[in-house]
């Protein structure tokens, strides 16, 4: 998979249908001891996925999230819609020998409205301790009762993951009821370093790409709380092709979700 400086990869990442196509690893290890290149793929095209838009929004596109999903022997059983926050519940079918099941948060879409919990960086208080960003808090607190109601029925490993705000947003989650392991991509700062403490029995792997500009964000410092918890995976940094006048800067380009699976250090030597 190639990385793409268009401004369509940048701003709508869901109008595409090449998921899981190119340079597929073998399946996501749940047994994985520490951060797994192979499994941060998977989770990434997930990541990717959950843009695109179908019936379950009253978009009517020629595949669904399921058509891409039933390729590689997963299902979306549960899709998660408000205003302003979308999430998935994805399982492997039950024919397989090795069950997982992933919760993924959709990151930024869709109105300019929608913008304006990015904004909100006020830190408020959290429930398991510290403080984090208070737009995000919000928009977790209209789903999560939804949404732990239906992780108390799933009995196999399961895994959270997000991009951009998306994955801000499983962090707060991963706070609230913990994963097996948590995955981000691009995501910005969530809260406080007390906050950081109650994920500490919690595999958090925040991969990065070299330029993107949300993963420095809200800015850390003297004058700012805020922390990524966890560990900062550093994608591999690609010489990418000079890119033409009318295409995104890298700043951009690079937080794009296709271009995190572009880069993730994935050898492939399976």
């Amino acid at each position: 998979m190639a990385f793409d400086h268009s401004w369509h990869t940048v701003l709508r990442p869901g109008e595409t249908d090449d998921f899981f196509i190119a340079d597929r690893p073998t399946r996501l290890d749940a047994d994985a001891d520490g951060f797994s290149p192979v499994n941060a793929w998977w989770l990434s095209e997930l990541c990717r996925l959950i843009y695109k838009k179908d019936h379950t929004e009253g978009v009517h596109s020629r595949l669904s999230r399921n058509d891409h999903l039933a390729r590689v022997g997963l299902a979306e059983r549960r899709f998660f819609n408000r205003p302003s926050i979308q999430a998935a519940l994805v399982e492997t079918m039950e024919t397989s020998n090795d069950p997982y099941a992933v919760l993924i948060f959709r990151g930024t879409s869709g109105r300019l409205s929608n913008w304006r919990f990015n904004l909100d960086i006020a830190p408020t208080p959290w429930h398991t301790g510290g403080k984090v960003h208070r737009g995000f808090n919000h928009l977790l607190t209209t789903i999560w009762q939804e949404i732990e109601e239906t992780l108390q029925k799933i009995d196999s490993p399961l895994f959270y993951a997000g991009h951009s705000m998306g994955g801000a947003i499983a962090t707060l989650a991963a706070s609230l009821r913990p994963p097996l392991a948590l995955y981000t991509f691009g995501a910005p700062r969530i809260g406080d370093a007390k906050f950081a403490k109650t994920l500490s029995n919690v595999p958090v792997f925040n991969v990065t790409n070299a330029k993107d500009i949300v993963t420095g964000l809200p800015p850390a410092g003297r004058w700012s709380p805020f922390v990524h918890p966890g560990d900062i995976v550093k994608n591999s940094n690609i010489i990418l092709p000079e890119r033409s006048f009318t295409q995104a800067p890298a700043l951009l380009a690079n937080h794009a979700p296709l271009n995190y699976t572009a880069q993730l250090p994935v050898a492939f030597e399976n």
